[in-house]
This record gives structure tokens, sequence and C-alpha cells, in this order.
């Protein structure tokens, strides 16, 4: 546990990072929430967080941070979740968690698999407990323990329990940055506004961070977290074109989807096959409306389980708020996202 009063005043100067005091506000009422999240509302996995919070119907204050770089006329402006004072925070997650930082590009984003990245979000601030976490899997699982209505995620019967969590783990292995960053040589169905700004992202990112190091060159701390980032992201700019790396990518996640059809046949989980919802569906909402506002639902049209598990999740008011509805109105434009239109109205009716 964090001293109460050090955690706050690393808090509040994290929170000063965002730039647009709009960007921060209260959800779900109360002016001291227990939670206090640093997430951006096209993030993957802050969407994964911010719909359990949802689910379990908890207040938070909500940090909405840019965590992509603007080049203008006054030169870069560095993503928010670089800054010195998010990053220190972020830190003493690090240290709980007692894993190396990330030291490569793999297009994944598990820290159980990749490493610990210092410069990313969602984080989770447990003000009552002095606690500060990371990893999108560790906080949603941490906050169905510490909150267990008005719906338990993770089952208690420990087959249940085991069934739920291998998927969880499975969806952790999705290769979601690759399909996000990369340029698919075969059929690139990105909105357009989003390649256009693939294009330079790498550069600006690494640019930002190699800034950040010259400026602070007595925080040794802050430099070593800044140079693993750097590593992750040169690796990104060296695949992100590299075609077979790209196919490789689009070939495991159908490898990935193919398996969760056969345990959705086999009725082993799954909310569409008669078990109780649990943070396994709601990861893999999160993930199937990303790969659906990539032009990728083709993947599982000739997979009928994943098609009407994929249907049927979308419908869920707190996937097609914190996934859909968010990923529409942070993200450039997708037709394909529109077609989950009608769910959405239906949902949110």
């Amino acid at each position: 546990m964090t001293n109460p009063d050090s955690l706050m005043a690393m808090t509040v100067a994290a929170r000063a990072t965002v730039l647009d005091p709009e960007r921060i506000a209260l959800v779900g009422g109360g002016a001291n929430p227990r939670f206090e999240l640093f997430h951006a509302a096209s993030s993957l996995c802050s969407q994964k967080v911010r719909a359990v919070l949802h689910e379990k119907a908890l207040p938070y204050r909500s940090n909405d941070m840019r965590i992509l770089g603007t080049l203008g006329e006054h030169g870069l402006v560095p993503a928010e979740h670089y800054a010195p004072a998010y990053v220190r925070l972020r830190l003493v997650a690090a240290r709980e968690l007692g894993i190396g930082y990330v030291s490569g590009y793999s297009g994944r984003t598990s820290v159980r698999t990749e490493g610990f990245d210092p410069c990313v979000v969602p984080l989770l601030v447990d003000h009552e407990a002095g606690r500060v976490i990371a990893d999108s899997r560790r906080i949603c699982v941490y906050l169905d323990a510490v909150s267990r209505g008005p719906v338990q995620l993770v089952p208690d019967e420990p087959e249940r329990r085991a069934e739920a969590m291998r998927q969880v783990d499975i969806v952790d292995r999705l290769p979601n940055g690759a399909l996000l960053y990369g340029f698919h040589p075969d059929a690139d169905l990105r909105p357009e506004p989003l390649k256009a700004a693939m294009r330079t992202v790498y550069d600006h990112k690494i640019m930002a961070l190699e800034a950040l190091i010259a400026a602070h060159p007595a925080e040794p701390e802050l430099v070593a977290a800044w140079r693993a980032k750097i590593a992750k992201e040169s690796g990104g700019r060296r695949l992100c074109r590299d075609p077979g790396f790209q196919r490789a990518a689009r070939d495991r996640t159908a490898q990935l989807l193919a398996a969760l059809e056969d345990d959705l046949a086999a009725g082993t989980f799954g909310c569409t096959r008669g078990h109780a919802f649990s943070l396994a569906d709601l990861l893999w909402g999160v993930n199937l409306v990303r790969l659906s506002y990539l032009g990728l639902a083709s993947m599982w049209q000739a997979l009928p389980e994943v098609r009407d598990y994929a249907e049927a999740l979308s419908r869920r008011p707190s996937l097609c708020r914190e996934a859909i509805e968010a990923s529409a109105a942070s993200m450039p434009h997708s037709r394909f996202l529109d077609a989950l239109a009608g769910c959405r109205a239906e949902a949110l009716a």
C-alpha cells in the first residue's frame, strides 16, 4: 500500500497532464470516488476496463488522455501518457507487478507475455486501498473481486472460472496492435484517415520520447522507462509494413477465431450457450467490436457460432457504450462500425 498522501499527490500531478479539463469527469456520481481511471476513449484495453466499471456500476474519476502526439506549427505535442508525472504514477504499479519492461514489438499488448510498457493506458488508482494497478486484464479481475455485484464476471465455480480465465488469456494473445497500426499488403480496409495517421505515428512517438529523454537527463528511472518505450515503438515502425508479419497477424487472429467457434459449439462457455455473462464474454465483445471497426468481421462470416455471438454481444449496453459508441466518437469514421448501429440503438434505447 502506498502512503495515501503521497499517492494522492502523484495522482493529482498525473491528472494535471490531461491538458483539456473537459476530459476529466466524474462518472456514476459521487464527489470523491474510490477509483480513478487514466484511459483513452479509443484505447482497446481502456474500453475493456470501462466496460467492467459499467457492468459493476462503479463510480470513478475519468481522465481521458490523448495517446497520439500531434505535429503542428509550434512543433510536436507529445502524447499525454508519456508525461513524467503519469509515468511516475505508472511505475508505482510496475513495482507491484515485479516484471521487466517491454523490450521489443510483437503486435500484442499482453503484459504477461510482452513485459511492462511504462507509457500506456489504462491505469487504475484505488484510493481506498492505496494501490495503483496496471494491465487491463489485471484491472478487470481486480474490480470484479472488490465489488461482486450487480453482476459477477469471474465465476466462483472452479471449472467455469478456469474456462472463463482461459478465454481471457486467449483474448490477451490477439495481435491487436498489429491489426490497428499495420499496413496489410492484401486487404487494408481501415478508414483512410486512420491509415494517414498511422503513416507517421511511430516517427512522432519516437521523436517525442527522445525529446523527453533529452529534457530529463537527471532522472534515470524515467529515462529507462522512455527508452523501453522507444524499443517497442521502433519495432513497430520496422514491422508495420512488413508483409510477412502483417499476414501472420491476420492468420493468428483467424486461428483464434476458429478456436472460439469450436469452444462455443462445444458449449464450454459463452453467454449464447446458456452460461452467465462473464469477463470472457465482455473481453471477447470488445475485441470483436474492434475487429469489426477495422473491416475484419468477414473473418467470422463462415463461423456461425462466432457470428451469432458477436451479434448478441453487440447488444450488451456496456459494450455498446464503451466499445461501439466510444470508438465511433473517438476514432475516424468506419463504415463497418455502422453495421452495428442498429444493435447499438436497440440496446441503449
